[in-house]
């Protein structure tokens, strides 16, 4: 576990988690996935899943197009923080309290999100990291973080060295260059819906 995954995983994640409510997310994935991919995602992963409200999102914003509840067991979650983790699982979602990179990937999801994952991941992990949600993506892969077209450091929280911002989706694609970027976009704080981010569809 490296000097992030134990932060996450301590106490500055759980009060983290603790004090922040977050809102309804599934507007914004509704919006930001559209039909065909929320039609295909049947099964979804998340790597640094918080408190599942990005899996609850997309739950909701799928009944808009298809009249079927998700399993539990097609929403999976993987958070570092055990008490984050347990309410992803109280949230009607499956939750797998570990690192993504130390998580065993046995299977493939039509869909691999990231919502504000990336940018806590550290430049040696990054790739490796990119690579894994690669292979955990049987079609889409949607990256919703903040952006910089070179990668920077910004100060967290009175914590250094715990948020980057980069190019993720640049970079994910300088790898597998097959990737097709389908879609992006950036959503403003003042839309009502949380934060800015800059979100890239990309499909295998």
């Amino acid at each position: 576990m490296n000097r992030q995954e134990k932060l996450w995983n301590g106490a500055f994640g759980t009060d983290y988690h603790s004090r922040n409510q977050f809102e309804d997310r599934s507007a914004f994935w509704k919006d930001v996935l559209g039909g065909e991919v929320l039609t295909d995602a049947w099964s979804v992963l998340e790597p640094g899943a918080g408190k599942g409200e990005n899996l609850a999102g997309i739950r909701e914003a799928r009944k808009y197009y298809l009249d079927v509840e998700m399993l539990a067991s097609k929403l999976v979650g993987v958070e570092v923080n055990k008490v984050a983790c347990d309410q992803i699982r109280a949230a009607g979602a499956m939750g797998i309290n570990s690192a993504f990179l130390d998580m065993p990937l046995d299977q493939q999801f039509p869909l691999v999100i990231t919502r504000g994952f990336l940018i806590h991941v550290p430049s040696a992990a990054l790739a490796p990291t990119l690579a894994k949600i690669y292979n955990a993506s049987s079609k889409w892969i949607c990256l919703a973080e903040y952006y910089s077209p070179v990668r920077r450091e910004v100060k967290y929280q009175g914590q250094g060295s715990a948020l980057w911002l980069d190019d993720f989706a640049g970079e994910i694609m300088k790898m597998y260059p097959s990737l097709k970027l389908n879609d992006y976009g950036f959503k403003y704080h003042k839309d009502g819906q949380g934060y800015d981010l800059t979100y890239f569809l990309l499909e295998k």
